[in-house]
């Protein structure tokens, strides 16, 4: 294969252009773009959400896609004939996976962005939800010969306790695009900003229980919550019902004026239940915006390990944190600003081409014979 184009088969439920795209789809963006040019045919398949083309182009990546979740899955074997990829990646961004192991001899790379168990309880109906952890847990079957990538050592032993042998799975940190996410001068009230997503796994009611504990400290304090889903009107009629002060909803911000409303805050929130590795942490990082956050699977490795905030036990730990942060706001935001750039969407898709390369090179039957 050296010198010949790599042909790659992306499946996702969502892709970039998708009325409910988030992170995922994102980081699918960026490291399918740079793919392209670095020597692979990048085609991604996904769902259309009634608004889109069924075929489209956005950055070097081919986009297929379905008029159902129902319709993609049923057609995945024709969809491999059709483009005859070298390897594929599963994309398990949204719980349910692809099997496309089951339907081809092609390399098959699983992108684990973390452990649905842990957060769709009270997302989905609970037979819905209860057969999406056992499907879950047969990861390490319909898996067998698969490599999983994810992002954080906290996922990695997710797959560890679920079957998935240390020595196939590789972490792959994500990048930030630090051109767009850049730091702007900060605001002269104290303000915090929650943008991490609005459904109940990400707990965005606490942004209010926050406001009122930075208030303690601060009386001029204010938040601004960004984002607009199911769990928009719970947090806005209990801002409304305790006649809450200083808090603002954007609902859904334009990606061009984000990076302004994230940087010119002092403090970002997160109090996600889990994360794989929380983009919107590394995102306010590169804004010198630092984090605090709850205790919790994926997110504390994310703030305390690379450095960009404070992970707290309860939230009547809050007052603390913020006060400390926000009396050493200069310091700690060129700090964390730093501090994420390491985090390069280059580097990131560099690993990607090397892995996916050598996948695309081994010959599935014979694992398949060694195996069984």
């Amino acid at each position: 294969m050296p010198g010949s184009e790599t042909t790659l088969l992306w499946l996702n439920h969502r892709d970039m252009m998708h009325k409910m795209s988030g992170g995922a789809e994102r980081s699918i963006a960026e490291i399918g773009s740079r793919l392209s040019g670095m020597g692979f045919s990048v085609n991604l398949y996904s769902v259309n959400d009634g608004t889109l083309k069924d075929s489209d182009y956005f950055n070097g990546i081919k986009i297929t896609r379905a008029s159902s979740n129902i319709t993609a899955h049923v057609s995945v074997p024709k969809l491999i004939k059709k483009v005859k990829p070298d390897v594929i990646i599963d994309d398990m961004a949204h719980a349910v996976p692809w099997l496309s192991s089951f339907f081809s001899n092609v390399p098959v790379v699983v992108y684990f962005r973390h452990m649905h168990a842990r957060t769709i309880s009270g997302q989905l109906p609970f037979p819905q939800a209860s057969a999406i952890k056992l499907i879950e847990k047969a990861y390490g079957i319909i898996y067998r010969n698969s490599t999983f990538v994810t992002e954080s050592h906290s996922s990695e032993s997710d797959l560890v306790s679920l079957g998935i042998p240390k020595e196939r799975i590789r972490i792959i940190l994500p990048g930030v695009d630090h051109k767009h996410f850049h730091p702007s001068a900060k605001s002269k009230i104290p303000s915090m900003i929650y943008f991490s997503g609005m459904r109940d796994y990400k707990r965005p009611w606490l942004a209010l229980s926050a406001l009122a504990e930075a208030r303690k400290k601060n009386a001029n304090a204010e938040l601004n919550v960004v984002g607009k889903g199911p769990s928009t009107q719970k947090v806005m009629e209990s801002a409304w019902e305790g006649k809450m002060k200083g808090v603002k909803f954007c609902g859904k911000v334009p990606e061009k004026s984000l990076p302004k409303l994230i940087s010119k805050s002092w403090v970002n929130l997160n109090f996600s239940v889990a994360e794989g590795f929380g983009y919107s942490i590394l995102e306010a990082a590169s804004c010198g915006t630092p984090t605090i956050a709850l205790d919790a699977h994926g997110v504390t490795e994310t703030v305390e390990k690379y450095g960009f905030g404070k992970a707290i036990k309860e939230i009547g730990e809050f007052g603390e944190a913020y006060a400390s942060i926000t009396e050493n706001i200069s310091k700690v935001s060129k700090d964390v600003r730093k501090r994420s750039m390491k985090f390069d969407w280059d580097k990131c898709a560099k690993e990607w081409a090397t892995l996916l390369k050598s996948a695309a090179r081994e010959d599935t039957k014979e694992i398949n014979k060694k195996v069984f």
